[in-house]
């Protein structure tokens, strides 16, 4: 199985840099970000699913890296005018920002949730891909978050985070 992860990493990064490769300046910059938390949150997701052995070390330093990308040093690579290909952003970003803002904000908030949550204990159902992660009634259950709390929460939210903001400010592939 690990090796089957393997090689879709491999696969995915080499059609996102063949995707990315005409992007320049703050374009390039937010496309390298958002590959680069494409990649934590894969491992982290792996991690979770036993397809690569748990590591509260390395679960902590993704969610840390992540944190510190997310919020102000996020939406500073989406000034105004930088629509347009090879940009993946709609205009709605910069029609409605404070929501955009929002978004980069929780990510930053729930990556330093995971953070502190990384020595706890894996347990709860996560979706197979991040991508898949989404907020709603499914997360509830008992009145808890998946009805366990812990890192698997916190990386479901990361996950929703990222899933939200694209859903409303991502052009599809």
């Amino acid at each position: 199985m690990k090796l089957s992860l393997t090689v879709l990493v491999l696969a995915a990064a080499g059609a996102a840099a063949a995707a990315h490769e005409n992007a320049t300046g703050v374009v390039g910059e937010r496309m390298e970000l958002m590959e680069r938390f494409d990649e934590l949150a894969d491992r982290i997701f792996a991690m979770m699913h036993g397809e690569l052995a748990y590591d509260p070390a390395a679960v902590r330093r993704a969610a840390e890296e992540i944190s510190s990308k997310a919020g102000t040093h996020m939406t500073a690579l989406f000034p105004e005018g930088s629509s347009g290909a090879p940009s993946e952003a709609k205009a709605e970003i910069w029609r409605d920002f404070p929501a955009f803002e929002h978004y980069a904000s929780a990510l930053g908030d729930w990556s330093r949730e995971l953070a502190a949550q990384a020595d706890g204990q894996p347990r709860g159902k996560l979706p197979v891909s991040w991508e898949d992660a989404v907020m709603g009634p499914g997360m509830m259950q008992g009145g808890g978050m998946m009805g366990s709390g812990g890192p698997v929460s916190a990386a479901w939210h990361v996950a929703a985070m990222c899933n939200a903001c694209h859903a409303e400010f991502r052009e599809e592939d």
